[in-house]
């Protein structure tokens, strides 16, 4: 099994809307597929209803795991129950304070679109004492960075637009730069009968112990349906010191797996990215 030590992220999903079903949570999702780009592990996704004490709970509990960052998404926003400023800074002990910069843009952006400014979108603004801001390109609601200990917290609008280039531009150097490995992920197809799949399967398990190999088969319906041809998808994640070794690692597992399935009468195709 493939280990899950250097640079560990948690994510936190604020919001009732989630946990009403109102909304779809793809913000998880997408920092997950940015984690392995950039060499770190997202260890846990935690999602949380518009409420500080369930906020901070869960914050204090994510702390006492060390991992390297915790990314919140949501409650960062002008309403009165987008509390996640208010919980985090509870947690830490420290005060609420307005960046001034987010308030000149909020400011700014009001006066563009003939909107009267005021202390609601002021809300936007907001961050923990002694944090840093992240500026917002795409929307109003900004971002911060506050150092604990040894873990980053890291808050982003839950608008998947503003998070993606949030994240991008501000927090991914952070963690390329303090992630020891790389990771390089494939998604592929073994066209094979499904009786001569999990053998080779269970194999490469053994063989390449240090690599994620996971399938996503479905059993048949039959002890007749076991010899028929299947098509099972199978997603692989190398890890290596840099990108380069990563991508030796991938080549060397496919050209194995390939060649064990095709031993068999079979195909391995490549997903589309």
């Amino acid at each position: 099994m493939m280990q899950r030590d250097g640079y560990n992220i948690e994510v936190i999903v604020t919001g009732d809307e989630v946990l009403f079903g109102r909304i779809q949570d793809t913000n998880s999702n997408w920092l997950a597929r940015r984690a392995v780009d950039l060499g770190a592990h997202l260890k846990r996704v935690t999602v949380i209803g518009d409420e500080v004490d369930e906020i901070g709970g869960v914050l204090r509990d994510a702390l006492t795991r060390g991992s390297d960052m915790i990314v919140f998404t949501g409650g960062l926003g002008p309403s009165a129950d987008d509390l996640t400023v208010d919980a985090i800074a509870r947690v830490v002990g420290r005060e609420v304070v307005h960046d001034q910069g987010a308030i000149e843009r909020i400011r700014v952006s009001y006066e563009a679109r003939g909107i009267e400014y005021s202390a609601r979108g002021e809300r936007m603004a907001r961050i923990a004492e002694g944090a840093r801001a992240i500026p917002n390109p795409v929307g109003l609601a900004a971002g911060m960075m506050l150092q604990e200990g040894g873990t980053l917290i890291v808050t982003f609008p839950g608008i998947p637009v503003e998070m993606m280039a949030m994240f991008d531009g501000f927090v991914a150097p952070i963690i390329e730069e303090g992630a020891p490995t790389k990771f390089v992920a494939r998604s592929l197809t073994a066209r094979v009968k499904f009786l001569e799949f999990f053998p080779i399967y269970r194999q490469m398990h053994a063989d390449y112990p240090d690599v994620y190999i996971k399938n996503a088969a479905t059993p048949p319906e039959s002890r007749e349906g076991r010899g028929s041809v299947r098509e099972i998808k199978v997603d692989i994640v190398a890890e290596g010191g840099t990108r380069e070794l990563s991508e030796a690692r991938m080549e060397e597992v496919v050209s194995d797996f390939r060649g064990r399935i095709e031993a068999k009468g079979g195909v391995l195709l490549e997903d589309s990215p």
